[in-house]
């Protein structure tokens, strides 16, 4: 192999691996004549950080991109117990790829469900982030400098501790106040109990 073509092929090469969101790091499944390559939108995807759900559709018969997707294919992504329904838009730039976008606020493995029927084709279909696939969402922790920032779940985390602290502190103050209350009637009972009656007898005359 000649100098240039190896220099040509290390350049390629280069390019492919400096390209974001390439599409080896993400799923493909063939479903009927359709294959479906799904991922985020940037990867690796870190929490807190704009990202989204990127989906490429191809008829295998014709290795054509499917378009006009948008309407028919429904997408949704799933964190653990919890579910949102993401709105699919063609991608500007290339055909047969759609995008949904949403902010992934917590590290950990994300699913997501595509449904609907292109052709005659049904879809129902889950693609979750695995070492196969595409990546799960990592912390930003490590890479964050100079200055560290809490994350969406650390600071929800911190301000139910605070709020916590705060109901406690109310809770115990107005204990406090009741208990001075009491104490205070308790005493004025006392008072008024050791005051003497004032005399009411009229005073005897004596005549001389």
């Amino acid at each position: 192999m000649s100098r240039s073509i190896r220099l040509l092929v290390f350049a390629l090469l280069g390019f492919g691996l400096l390209l974001p969101g390439v599409a080896a790091a993400h799923e493909h499944r063939t479903i009927g004549q359709y294959e479906f390559v799904v991922g985020f939108i940037n990867e690796p995807a870190f929490e807190g950080e704009q990202n989204g759900l990127w989906v490429k559709v191809t008829d295998t018969s014709s290795n054509t991109p499917v378009e006009n997707l948008a309407d028919i294919l429904k997408a949704r992504v799933i964190f653990g117990n919890q579910e949102l329904d993401l709105n699919l838009k063609p991608a500007w730039d290339e055909k047969g790829v759609y995008t949904a976008d949403f902010y992934p606020t917590m590290a950990g493995d994300y699913t997501f469900q595509l449904t609907g029927t292109v052709a005659d084709t049904s879809i129902d279909e889950r693609f979750t982030s695995s070492p196969e696939g595409f990546d799960s969402v990592k912390s930003s922790d490590a890479l964050q400098f100079p200055t560290k920032v809490l994350s969406p779940a650390e600071v929800s985390t911190e301000v139910a501790a605070a709020q916590s602290t705060a109901r406690t502190a109310l809770w115990l103050g107005g204990i406090g106040l009741a208990l001075g209350l009491v104490g205070t009637l308790a005493a004025l009972s006392a008072l008024r109990s050791r005051r003497t009656p004032a005399s009411t007898a009229e005073p005897t005359i004596i005549c001389t």
